[in-house]
């Protein structure tokens, strides 16, 4: 694609301005978390509440969500920003990033993190990679929030970070599209009847 329309591609999705979730989840004694922005409700039953997350398959989470069959899910404010750059930056694989982090007195399949907005407990149900991506849908078992105050969302986060925070988190962008392009154009050589040639 010509890097003139990349760029006005770029700038439209500059306009949407995500929240900000930490995703936990733990397995066989191995935990981690990461910062995920892909995260919706999946469902308007009330009484069903679902939702959904796509995470990148290489992502030690990800690992963890497939082999504990839950995650669970957190807003947090400005005020706990610290959260975001513990979980953002680095690889679970390589430290553990719940160590230093003190989670809540809650019965839960997933650690719950004791200074949120929110939270939620989430059983998984179905999985799909997709290339680039797995999409998790999860029914949501319990959740609550523990005070107040606005998600911290992406242009938040992205103003409050040092030069040196930006630069890890590009750096960690370019490498996680340097895995994931060519699984992503792989899966979507598999399938069997694409749509541009219908």
């Amino acid at each position: 694609m010509p890097a003139a329309r990349t760029n006005e591609i770029e700038t439209v999705f500059s306009h949407i301005d995500r929240e900000i979730w930490i995703v936990t989840a733990s397995d066989d004694g191995r935990s981690g978390g990461l910062v995920a922005t892909w995260v919706s409700q999946a469902s308007i039953d009330a009484e069903r509440p679902l939702v959904m997350i796509g995470i990148a398959p290489n992502h030690f989470t990800s690992e963890l969500i497939t082999a504990s069959g839950g995650f669970g899910l957190h807003l947090i404010t400005e005020d706990h920003i610290h959260h975001a750059w513990n979980f953002a930056i680095g690889s679970g694989r390589d430290r553990d990033k719940l160590a230093h982090v003190a989670l809540a007195p809650v019965t839960a399949r997933s650690p719950i993190l004791a200074e949120c907005l929110a939270w939620m407990d989430c059983r998984l149900f179905m999985a799909e990679r997709t290339g680039d991506r797995v999409y998790y849908w999860a029914d949501v078992i319990n959740g609550g929030t523990t005070g107040g105050g606005s998600p911290l969302k992406e242009s938040q986060l992205f103003r409050l970070a040092t030069e040196e925070q930006k630069l890890q988190l590009r750096a960690g962008r370019d490498a996680d599209i340097a895995i994931q392009r060519p699984r992503q154009l792989a899966w979507r050589a598999t399938l069997s009847q694409p749509f541009e040639e219908r």
